[in-house]
């Protein structure tokens, strides 16, 4: 019965049965999407229980590895190379997306009943989650949503506190013809951290010098960074051919529209740094107060066929502000974009391209792509010539100042895979990375005087033999040369835990263990001042298998776990860091709590 009513729902989206055979209305009606809108069913809110352990989302099992520093919810860096957006116009590297709410990540609901979830964790060492989510139906096909998420954390290491919070509230509309649907979203981000420059000394911490983490000495003594952004967004999609009522070509026509406006800022606050501390760096010894900031409205209209040949084209406009503490820099560019392609039944081709026309130097950005795929493999290129990051050219704040002039980074991205449901998915993929630009040794910008060639290989499971469990990623990288970008040659994440039910079936019970490896690598080290990671080859790190034990039930809507992480830190050496200076936290003692409400 079950099977039928999803069935049921899958296929009558904005529907409400009205029926008494539904036992758990709110569990069965309660569900969400994500943007770019699209016609795809809606998803089923996630009663699954493998991730309520992952308070921090790095952790989480998915296809992406990442440093950070000792402290969960501080500042982090991907070591997989990902793609970037060719209109990204990014001020910095960003150094908390894994953590943030963006357009992409955020729900919008449509939910039977009002729908709520509390989700609240806390450790020993005094980090404190919480979480809290709404949604219902305010007034016929409108509906509403907001998430609130806390992260408090203290850290076991000195002047390594963590305050963020995150927020997002969303509103979905269609209408009752199917004619119009629209989407209204905020986010607001606030990621706050006291910076430590790292240990002093890690030959003090690898004798175990000091008794407690928090007396080792660190680099800085009384400084911190805040990270601010909000976003406010507006899609809409009209369908033309219902609006005319056109039973031919035209029923699956789409105008739609998006309009956001973005900012955010990034403000270092450095009073007393410690002496000796950037003193290759420093320009001065008086107060440092830097702030960079970005500005960015956008305004894009594409008109869109879903049929058997779809199509789209249509046109980006983005007006975007950089400024630090003295320069300011406008551009306006102007991006036209189509793609058309092939899909019938399990055939799947399609061509894509964007172009960008700018009085700045965007000026002749552009990317050429392509895919195909038939049942369970797939395959994909891509082209870019994208403009260096704003970051990389010019930059003038009280410890770092640069006028820089880059060639366009040129990127060929080619993608094999074999995807057989949500069991199995294998990728092979090489870049071709030329003009790549990094923070160098000496900390300013560089480019690289050659093109870097990496091939990667992942392997993404999920396997199931009766109550045992094996989920996980893996991935190998091979690169030509470490000029530009350096990465770990091995590395996983992979949970092994055993699934049943107890009291008659009730209590559905998972134990098992998280585990976390990478091969020695030079690691990018953390500068606080600049906000950024940069290259270092004094120290390799990895080679450190990280383990955790967990258990977690769920009884009806409450979900309980407790976990026992890095439970052997210390009994075979010290030498687990994250990154260059930032060692892992000990062993610590970690409960939560999430329960859901359907009325």
């Amino acid at each position: 019965m079950l099977a039928l009513i999803q069935t049921f729902v899958g296929l009558a989206q904005e529907s409400i049965i009205e029926n008494n055979t539904i036992i758990d209305s709110g569990l069965h009606y309660t569900r969400y999407t994500t943007l770019p809108i699209n016609n795809l069913p809606l998803k089923f809110i996630d009663k699954d229980l493998d991730n309520v352990r992952h308070v921090n989302k790095i952790n989480a099992i998915e296809d992406m590895f990442y440093q950070q520093l000792s402290t969960d919810g501080s500042v982090h860096k991907p070591l997989m190379f990902l793609m970037p957006e060719l209109n990204s116009f990014n001020f910095q590297p960003g150094i908390y997306d894994a953590l943030i709410f963006k357009r992409e990540n955020i729900k919008f609901y449509n939910v039977y009943k009002p729908y709520s979830e509390l989700r609240y964790s806390n450790t020993l060492g005094s980090s404190r989650y919480f979480s809290v989510n709404h949604a219902q139906n305010v007034y016929k096909n409108l509906q509403v949503g907001f998430e609130y998420d806390v992260n408090f954390t203290d850290g076991q290491f000195d002047k390594s506190q963590v305050m963020n919070q995150f927020f997002n509230a969303t509103a979905r509309y269609k209408n009752q013809n199917e004619t119009y649907e629209g989407y209204l979203g905020f986010i607001r981000n606030r990621a706050m951290q006291t910076e430590s420059g790292g240990l002093k000394s890690d030959s003090s911490f690898a004798v175990q010098q000091y008794s407690t983490l928090a007396a080792y000495p660190v680099n800085l003594s009384s400084a911190y960074s805040k990270f601010k952004s909000a976003d406010a967004f507006l899609s809409q999609k009209i369908s033309i051919g219902k609006l005319i009522k056109d039973s031919s070509f035209l029923k699956n026509l789409y105008l739609v529209h998006d309009l956001s406006y973005f900012s955010n800022n990034r403000i270092y606050n450095d009073q007393f740094p410690t002496e000796g501390y950037y003193q290759n760096i420093y320009f001065d010894s008086t107060l440092t107060n830097d702030s960079l900031a970005t500005r960015r409205l956008q305004n894009i209209i594409t008109i869109r066929n879903e049929s058997i040949i779809p199509f789209s084209f249509g046109l980006k406009h983005d007006y975007v502000i950089f400024s630090d503490t003295i320069n300011k820099e406008r551009s306006s560019s102007f991006t036209p974009f189509f793609m058309i392609g092939i899909d019938v039944k399990e055939f799947k081709l399609g061509f894509d391209a964007e172009y960008v026309i700018s009085s700045s130097r965007y000026d002749k950005d552009f990317q050429i792509g392509g895919n195909i795929a038939y049942k369970d493999l797939y395959a994909k290129v891509c082209l870019m010539n994208k403009s260096v990051d704003y970051f990389f050219i010019h930059h003038q704040t009280n410890n770092f100042k640069w006028d820089k002039d880059f060639n366009k980074t040129n990127i060929l991205n080619i993608n094999i895979g074999y995807a057989f449901k949500k069991y199995l998915k294998v990728n092979l993929a090489y870049f071709n990375l030329d003009n790549l630009v990094y923070i160098n040794q000496n900390l300013v910008p560089d480019q690289a005087n050659k093109a870097t060639n990496l091939i990667k290989t992942s392997i993404l499971h999920n396997i199931r033999l009766g109550m045992f469990n094996f989920k996980g990623i893996m991935s190998l990288q091979t690169l030509s040369s470490q000029e530009a970008i350096r990465l770990p040659l091995f590395q996983t994440k992979q949970s092994f835990f055993i699934n049943f039910k107890m009291f008659g079936k009730k209590l559905d019970t998972q134990i098992g263990v998280d585990l976390r490896y990478n091969t020695l690598y030079e690691a990018d080290t953390y500068l606080a001042a600049m906000g950024a990671f940069v290259q270092q080859s004094e120290k390799k790190i990895g080679n450190y298998l990280f383990t955790d034990i967990f258990a977690q039930v769920q009884l009806e809507r409450v979900k309980i776990f407790v976990t026992l992480t890095h439970p052997y830190a210390g009994l075979f050496n010290y030498n687990y860091y994250y990154t260059p200076h930032y060692p892992a936290e000990n062993l610590n003692f970690r409960f939560g709590v999430s329960w859901m409400f359907f009325d």
